[in-house]
């Protein structure tokens, strides 16, 4: 999870793991302007993960399901791409959305909300091959996953709902049933944010992507808005805890590199509470992706003669995490697991 990063910037070579702290770079294109040649920086594109992941393994006893997750980001300025030593701004809306599928593992096989985070945000971006200092951001931001419930009479009527549903079902335990109405537990927060892109590298290789020589580092600070906000563990009697603790400082490290001619890359990122007004490194969660494009069109090319076939690939990501922010509804509860799946760009 995944708690977002704000800005995309521009980096040589096939940057592989589509985070909202890197560009696509082959969605760059021409507009019309006075200078035909004139290249600015796409109004569409997708932004932080995109993806989808079945789990493996999971400690904390829930019934397996697929993580969705599905981002884009809408530019408001025509910003051109950075030359030289001259700084672009852009101000740009985005979205980031994260969905449970549970499909054979429930009746009806629900799609169940668990994130929904709109941000609005303004950026300075320079010339990734000019200075480390890809870009800075300024954001506003929303967070919550759409759900209802917020008392205990709320959350009994939940709780019956889902018990009468799979009365008899001797697969689905009573804390399957307990899981399933805790999902509805409403969550929202306001907040704002400010963090940079660095990028290592610069200028050292030609083919960027060829070894561990173009790290992209990604900072990020977020400050609670919200005096009272809905993060309160109120149905758990005697447990507290506050969002801020466990979320607020974040850094994501992004390493693309080729394996022969196949892309992948290694991606490791951190969070923990908020520096000011949290309390953070004491609650800390990692997650570390690995992405790799399974070239299985070389073998069809080679097989079929058809050339064209040969840029086919399967986009897969293994992830492991371990820590807390599994899901907002339960974002104090330790939880470690291994998921594999497709992740998307376009």
């Amino acid at each position: 999870m995944k708690i977002l990063a704000l800005l995309c910037l521009l980096v040589s070579g096939p940057a592989l793991a589509a985070t909202q702290s890197i560009e696509i770079t082959d969605k760059i294109k021409r507009e019309r302007t006075d200078n035909t040649d004139t290249k600015f920086i796409s109004k569409f594109a997708q932004w932080g993960d995109n993806e989808v992941l079945a789990r493996y393994t999971d400690t904390d006893g829930t019934r397996r399901h697929a993580d969705v997750s599905l981002g884009f980001r809408y530019l408001m300025t025509n910003t051109p791409v950075p030359q030289g030593d001259e700084a672009e701004f852009a101000v740009a809306i985005a979205y980031q959305g994260e969905f449970d599928f549970f499909a054979l593992t429930r009746n009806s096989s629900p799609v169940v909300t668990t994130r929904h985070n709109p941000s609005l945000f303004f950026s300075r971006i320079w010339d990734p091959e000019k200075t480390g200092l890809s870009s800075w951001f300024l954001s506003l931001e929303h967070e919550s996953n759409g759900q209802v419930t917020d008392t205990l009479e709320r959350l009994q009527s939940e709780l019956s709902a889902f018990a009468l549903d799979y009365e008899g079902d001797e697969e689905v335990s009573e804390s399957d049933v307990f899981e399933m109405a805790q999902q509805t537990i409403s969550r929202s927060n306001n907040f704002v944010a400010f963090g940079a892109n660095y990028q290592l590298g610069i200028g050292s290789h030609e083919d960027c992507a060829s070894r561990f020589n173009c790290i992209s580092i990604f900072a990020k600070v977020r400050h609670q808005l919200d005096k009272e906000p809905e993060d309160q563990i109120w149905w758990r009697e005697g447990e507290t805890a506050e969002l801020k603790d466990y979320v607020g400082s974040e850094v994501d490290i992004n390493a693309p590199f080729l394996i022969g001619n196949v892309d992948t890359a290694l991606r490791i990122t951190y969070r923990t509470g908020q520096l000011m007004g949290g309390n953070p490194f004491k609650r800390n969660t990692f997650d570390l992706r690995y992405y790799v494009d399974v070239p299985v069109g070389r073998g069809i090319a080679s097989l079929l003669n058809k050339p064209d076939l040969e840029f086919f690939a399967i986009p897969l990501v293994v992830r492991y995490h371990n820590g807390y922010l599994d899901e907002l509804y339960n974002y104090s509860q330790r939880v470690s697991y291994l998921a594999l799946g497709l992740h998307a760009r376009y």
